[in-house]
C-alpha cells in the first residue's frame, strides 16, 4: 500500500503544480491586457454563473469526487502490513523485521533434507512458504510437507513473537 500511496501523492502534487503554473500564466496575461492563453476563463466563468446546482452535470462532478474521496480515505484507513512483528519481552521494545523473520524461516525449511528452496511471505496474520522439492515424484513432496512445517514452526516458536502469525507450507516438486 506504501506504493500506491505514494503514487497517488506524487500525481496529487503533480496536478497541483500544474494547476499553480497554470493560474501564473493565466494572472500575468490578464494583468498585461492580453486573451487567456490556455484556459479560456471568461467563458468558464460565464458557464458556471450561468449552471445552477441541480444540473445533472454538478450532480455527476460531486458525486464523482466524493466517490475518489471516500476511496483515498479507506485507503488511507487500511491498515498495512506491519513492518515489525513485536517480540515477547517484558523489559525491552523488541521486535523482528518481516524481511528477518522471512529469512530465517526460509533457512530452516531449506536445511530439511529433500528442500530444494523455499519462499516465504510474512503478513500481519499468517506466514505462508512455499517449498520445492529435489525430487520430480509427487510422493516426494508429500512426505516432506510435514518435516518442513515442523522445521518452520520450530523457528517460528523460538523467535517468541508476541502474537505468533499462522503458519501455512505448501510444498510441491520442482518442474522438469
Amino acid at each position: 500500500m506504501r506504493l500506491v500511496n505514494r503514487l497517488l501523492a506524487a500525481l496529487l502534487s503533480l496536478a497541483l503544480i500544474v494547476a499553480g503554473v497554470l493560474v501564473v500564466v493565466e494572472v500575468v496575461a490578464q494583468r498585461l491586457g492580453r486573451d487567456p492563453v490556455i484556459v479560456d476563463w471568461p467563458r468558464l466563468y460565464d458557464w458556471l454563473g450561468r449552471t445552477p446546482w441541480q444540473q445533472g452535470s454538478v450532480r455527476v462532478a460531486c458525486i464523482l469526487l466524493a466517490i475518489a474521496g471516500l476511496a483515498l480515505l479507506a485507503a488511507e484507513l487500511r491498515r498495512s502490513k506491519p513492518s515489525r512483528l513485536a517480540a515477547r519481552s517484558d523489559t525491552t521494545d523488541a521486535a523482528y523485521t518481516r524481511r528477518g523473520v522471512a529469512g530465517t524461516i526460509r533457512s530452516a525449511v531449506s536445511a530439511v533434507d529433500g528442500i530444494s528452496s523455499a519462499t516465504v511471505s510474512v503478513g500481519r496474520r499468517r506466514v505462508k512458504v512455499a517449498a520445492t522439492t529435489a525430487g520430480l515424484q509427487p510422493f516426494t513432496a508429500e512426505s516432506l510437507r510435514d518435516p518442513a512445517t515442523a522445521a518452520a514452526q520450530q523457528r517460528l516458536d523460538a523467535l517468541e513473537l508476541e502474537s505468533p502469525p499462522a503458519l501455512s507450507v505448501a510444498v510441491t516438486t520442482r518442474s522438469r
